[in-house]
């Protein structure tokens, strides 16, 4: 019977030992599976935002090279507008030395117009002056006239003694016009 008994205390032992053997490997089965699943889901997670990562890269590659069709198209059109704006340039420049040149010759046509009324009055200053003396001297009797005889008709014509009467008949008799009467008082 002690067989027995030790028998049935190692049988049970045994038992008590490989439920817990099993136990534990379940325990950890499942804590296993657990951690597997959750490498599953990570996994899927993370190949599902690498498919979102390469979607977005090739959006973002289709985009660059239509960016970069783009730049080309834009730098063409710019060579072109660079060589019409160095043309406009240079009509520019040419049309400011044009409008120079112009302003140049306006400010020295200006200036000899002013020159030349600055001279215009001082020689009709001139002029008018020698008039008004003229006019006075062919106003006064001349010392000659002192002695001239008052009774003849070229003395009075000279002189300007005459009588109005006396004149209109010489005119005619002479033939003399008034212009010539004229002519010969101012000479």
């Amino acid at each position: 019977m002690r067989c027995q008994v030790l028998l049935l205390a190692v049988l049970l032992l045994g038992s008590l030992g490989l439920a817990g053997y099993i136990h534990n490997n379940r325990k950890e089965e499942l804590k296993l599976a657990k951690h597997a699943s959750f490498q599953n889901v990570k996994h899927r997670v993370t190949r599902d935002v690498l498919k979102e990562y390469l979607t977005h890269v090739v959006e973002s590659s289709s985009l660059l090279d239509k960016t970069k069709k783009q730049i080309e198209e834009l730098k063409v059109d710019v060579a072109g507008v660079e060589q019409v704006a160095k043309a406009k340039k240079a009509e520019e420049d040419a049309c400011s030395g044009d409008l120079k040149r112009i302003t140049d010759e306006g400010a020295a046509i200006d200036t000899d117009k002013t020159n030349t009324d600055g001279e215009f009055q001082k020689k009709k200053a001139d002029l008018q002056e020698q008039i008004a003396t003229l006019k006075k001297e062919a106003e006064q009797q001349s010392k000659v006239c002192n002695y001239i005889k008052k009774d003849s008709i070229d003395g009075q014509k000279l002189c300007g003694t005459e009588n109005k009467g006396e004149m209109k008949k010489a005119e005619p008799e002479e033939g003399v016009n008034k212009e010539n009467t004229y002519v010969e008082r101012s000479a």
